[in-house]
């Protein structure tokens, strides 16, 4: 991987610190306090009266911080890191807040830089960033951006200080440069799982030790040598291997401030004894501090890039050796001569040998000595490259003599330098796959039998709604053979429509595939067959799904519903009309009777109540027998249903007694109707058997008043206004009080008792 090459980031919610809006800027605030307390102490401990601090990690601390935590709120952050270096100058350094806010701003736009480099122009993977990304990193934040701002610091030092343009240049460089490339490393490659490696207890012994040693050692150095800084590099070198980047980038901070310690408390090398003796790091060599710390890292990096990648390959070929092994199928790795040197427990009992007895065998395992040669110039091809892999069908003789038939997958394994070295098979038993196929044909078969035996239509269909298979009974309701509806799309051969509304419902082949759920219709619809017919049907979809639960079809079911609805009607039918008038009964006049009620109470709609009882009907039905009685009562029904209009209801209520709603009925309407009514049944003849029969009728009429309380009221009124009209001498008209204003209680007589 290049420098610059950018893997995936990893998700940044799951980082320490990472911001939510509305949360308390806790990780805002610790950066903040981060960068105050680093710039007191190194005010306090390394800033030379007059002059600049010599050893600023400050920067490279909040940078780090800001590049690893990028979900932080960055106004908030840059704002309190700004104002947290500005009062350190101002209260630890002393300097004049005009000066603190020139200096603040020449820190701002280095931590700047820094950031937009490392979080916006390059994304590394942080913190498994690879050697090629750490010099990066190194060259740009540590050394190349903290000397674009000493371009510009060198005069501002120069002016407000009254040191050298060069020299400031130089200070500000050095101090910064220490500070990014000390303090940086550890923050950006700091992980929880690194630092609890380290402080791990079967590491924690053994990594102390060493850090000690690199300590002592590093005190040895600066204390007895005149160049002891290639020997601490040395050290970190040999740490390095054992911490590996985190670890390498940890010692060398500690190292580093080591070295800085000792040089404040006035142990320098030898040779070095005209400088000044304590108290200063001015003639502290910044660059070879900085040569003897970093290539620890990069190896540290290198070294744990190194293990991982053999981690990997031990876990791969962990996995490869298993996978070998446990495979259902045969598995064999063969030299280039053909011999069997491995074998895995499925070949060995396929074949029934021992692992040791297939790799005693000749070349070509327990096959014919002709099918082992005419095998031979495929897998030649395979070593001179002219293919990858082959496959054939083949036989191996069994232990016990019997021959097995194979499918054989040969490819070749190859050294790096691309030389051939094993022969890798796969062999498949096809006697357990033809047994496989032969159930499964049965099982197909089996299915086939049940869909057809079931009465209900059933109809498969694949993922674009095409008909992959229909039952027969499917082809007798849809007048269809199955070869004439395969492959056509379902909307095309089904077409189902509301028998309320007559229009066309939504399919639920189409619902079931678009959400993978069972879908029910509960109630007809009526199926248009292409040939023309209708009839009633009842349909479900149930989505078929793959093993990674996409649809792959639907199943449609059918049943037909026909007879269920007739016989529905039928029932409803005798339920609410009376069978030998084909009039509404009691019961349904009794329902018709409360809604007329409730229509005209509450919405003012008009209606009026014909009451009619027939004059002479039992001396008919005592005379000429039942039937006679039947038929009269039926040309009495004709009569009524002949004089009122179709939306009226007409219902007979048992016996000789009928009655009449009319709906937004007015006066003129009532008394028409009613008169109309009396005289066709008064009288009324009917020929039977030769004689002559002649019935009358009379009738009492009522409409909705104020003074009635419900329906009952209203009825009753009616039956009193017929009583009267019998009383008054039959074959009369009469209306109930209310009734008489809009009928005018017009009592004519229109026909003779």
């Amino acid at each position: 991987m290049g420098a610059f090459d950018v893997p995936p980031l990893p998700d940044a919610r799951s980082l320490p610190g990472t911001a939510r809006a509305g949360a308390l800027p806790a990780a805002e605030i610790v950066v903040a306090l981060a960068v105050f307390l680093a710039a007191c102490v190194s005010i306090l401990v390394t800033r030379v009266p007059g002059a600049v601090t010599l050893f600023w990690p400050v920067n490279g601390i909040a940078a780090s911080l800001l590049i690893r935590l990028p979900k932080v709120r960055w106004v908030s952050a840059s704002a309190g890191i700004l104002l947290a270096v500005f009062l350190a100058s101002v209260l630890v350094a002393h300097r004049p807040w005009t000066v603190a806010l020139l200096f603040d701003a020449l820190n701002g736009a280095e931590i700047a830089l820094m950031v937009i480099a490392f979080r916006l122009a390059w994304l590394f993977p942080y913190p498994d960033i690879t050697i090629n990304q750490a010099i990066a990193m190194t060259a740009w934040a540590g050394i190349a951006i903290p000397g674009m701002v000493a371009l510009g610091a060198g005069p501002l030092i120069q002016a407000l200080l009254g040191i050298p343009v060069l020299d400031g240049m130089r200070l500000w460089w050095s101090s910064h440069a220490a500070g990014a490339c000390l303090v940086g490393p550890p923050i950006v490659l700091f992980s929880v799982a690194r630092w609890r490696n380290l402080v791990d207890r079967r590491h924690r012994l053994a990594n102390a030790l060493m850090l000690l040693g690199i300590l002592a050692g590093t005190w040895l150095l600066i204390r007895y040598l005149r160049f002891p800084f290639v020997g601490i590099g040395c050290l970190l070198l040999i740490g390095a291997f054992r911490f590996e980047g985190f670890g390498a980038a940890l010692a060398g901070l500690i190292t580093g401030l080591l070295v800085m310690t000792l040089w404040l408390l006035g142990i320098r090398p030898i040779g070095l004894g005209s400088a000044p003796a304590a108290g200063t790091l001015l003639d502290l060599p910044v660059v070879a501090l900085l040569a003897a710390v970093m290539p620890p890292i990069a190896v540290g990096i290198g070294m744990a890039a190194r293990r991982s990648t053999l981690r990997a390959l031990r876990m791969s070929e962990r996995r490869f050796r298993e996978s070998i092994a446990h495979s259902p199928i045969g598995m064999l790795i063969a030299d280039l001569s053909g011999t069997w040197t491995y074998t895995n427990v499925a070949l060995q009992r396929m074949l029934g040998f021992t692992a040791e007895e297939l790799r005693a065998l000749p070349p070509g395992g327990p096959s014919s000595e002709e099918e082992w040669e005419a095998s031979k110039p495929r897998w030649q091809r395979l070593l001179r490259g002219e293919s990858d892999f082959y496959e054939v069908d083949r036989r191996f003789r069994h232990k016990d003599g019997h021959w097995v038939w194979t499918h054989v997958a040969v490819s070749l394994l190859r050294n790096e330098d691309g030389s051939p070295e094993h022969l890798l098979a796969q062999i498949e038993s096809l006697e357990a796959r033809r047994l496989a196929e032969a159930a499964l044909a049965e099982e197909r078969e089996r299915l086939r039998v049940t869909v057809n035996s079931i009465s209900d239509a059933v109809v498969t269909l694949d993922a674009d709604m095409r008909i992959d298979f229909i039952n027969e009974p499917a082809q007798r309701l849809l007048g269809l053979d199955a070869h004439a509806a395969r492959q056509r799309r379902i909307d095309e051969v089904i077409h189902l429509t509301d028998p309320r509304t007559s229009r066309s419902v939504v399919s639920l082949a189409t619902l079931s595939a678009v959400h993978g759920k069972v879908m029910r219709r509960d109630n007809p619809c009526i199926l248009h067959r292409p040939d023309g017919l209708t009839s009633y049907v009842i349909d479900s979809a149930s989505p078929l799904l793959d093993g990674a639960g996409r649809v792959t079809g639907v199943v449609l079911v059918l049943r037909d519903a026909t007879a269920d609805v007739e016989r529905t009607r039928e029932l409803r039918q005798r339920a609410t009309y009376d069978p030998l008038t084909g009039l509404a009964n009691r019961s349904e006049f009794q329902h018709r009777l409360q809604d007329a009620w409730r229509k005209a109470r509450d919405r003012g709609q008009s209606a009026a109540l014909l009451a009619i009882d027939l004059d002479r009907f039992k001396a008919v039905n005592d005379t000429a027998g039942h039937a006679a009685g039947d038929a009269v009562l039926r040309q009495v029904a004709e009569v009524c249903r002949q004089h009122v209009r179709s939306s009226d209801t007409v219902a007979r209520l048992g016996g000789d007694e009928f009655a009449i709603i009319l709906y937004n009925c007015t006066g003129q309407y009532l008394e028409a109707v009613g008169h109309k009514i009396l005289r066709a049944l008064n009288p009324l003849e009917i020929g039977w058997e030769g004689a002559t029969y002649s019935v009358g009728a009379s009738i009492g009429a009522a409409t909705v008043t104020g003074g009635m309380s419900g329906e009952s009221d209203w009825l009753e009124a009616a039956d009193k206004a017929c009583y009267r009209a019998k009383s008054d001498g039959r074959g009369q008209l009469r209306f109930a009080p209310g009734a008489e204003q809009a009928g005018a209680d017009l009592a004519t007589p229109s026909g003779g008792p």
